[in-house]
């Protein structure tokens, strides 16, 4: 005698996906992904191949999640479950942990988490713990965050220590030598008659005070102005997301 067939509830009978990420194994709740991401949307969308193929369902046939570190995706749930449970418990997320929710909501396609990503890391609440200028126009370059860009750029521009190697690496070469173009657009102009002189030493504090936004405006128009290419690992990532076998 067959096992009688109940009706599924239509809230509260969850879908689960299984997926394994550096050798530990993730099962959450599909509907939030679904709801939440359009790349996982598309991906659960996909035609369902023979039950043999299909990833996700259980234990033993996960779906791989390569090149994702184990603790982003570890960051990204408990941001994305905290909120969607009303639960305050994302703010208790370190300031590299929303760093990787921001890596993964973009390269995913979590328009909501995204935002809430930006919106912590620049509020005053993380001010002790906010990124320094340096890696918010790293962060601002490689996610695309426009309302970062001006400011940090600002704010390097200002400052009297010029920009280091190990900086210079952050911010990638075509931005740091556009930095450094800028922080020389500085010129002499006499308010007397008295003689002009240049001299060699550390930068005058009163370059903290100079606005170098039009300038900056300028070297860095595409930036501020155009779209940033999405990186290749971003839409690689997300590729291999909506192609995978799922139910």
């Amino acid at each position: 005698m067959s096992a009688p067939k109940y009706p599924k509830h239509p809230e509260l009978y969850i879908d689960t996906v299984t997926f394994l990420v550096e050798n530990c194994l993730f099962k959450v709740p599909r509907k939030t992904l679904e709801e939440e991401s359009t790349v996982f949307r598309d991906m659960f969308l996909l035609p369902q191949p023979d039950i043999a193929m299909i990833e996700g369902l259980d234990d033993a046939r996960p779906v791989v999640l390569q090149g994702i570190s184990k603790d982003d995706f570890e960051s990204l749930l408990k941001a994305l479950l905290y909120r969607q449970h009303g639960q305050n418990k994302g703010q208790d997320l370190l300031t590299n942990q929303w760093v990787s929710v921001l890596k993964l909501s973009t390269m995913w396609e979590f328009a909501n988490l995204r935002a809430a990503a930006i919106s912590w890391l620049d509020t005053s609440d993380a001010s002790l713990c906010r990124p320094d200028p340096v890696e918010r126009v790293a962060l601002a370059t490689q996610y695309d965050i426009k309302e970062w860009l001006l400011p940090s750029l600002l704010a390097l521009a200002r400052r009297p220590d010029p920009i280091g190697v190990e900086e210079g690496r952050r911010l990638g070469i075509e931005t740091a030598l556009k930095l450094a173009s800028v922080r020389e657009k500085l010129k002499l102009e006499s308010v007397s008659e008295v003689s002009k002189r240049l001299a060699v030493g550390d930068r005058d504090s009163t370059a903290a005070r100079l606005d170098f936004t039009p300038m900056i405006q300028k070297v860095f128009e595409s930036q501020l102005l155009g779209p940033v290419p999405t990186p290749p690992a971003t839409r690689e990532g997300a590729r291999k997301l909506r192609s995978a076998r799922r139910f």
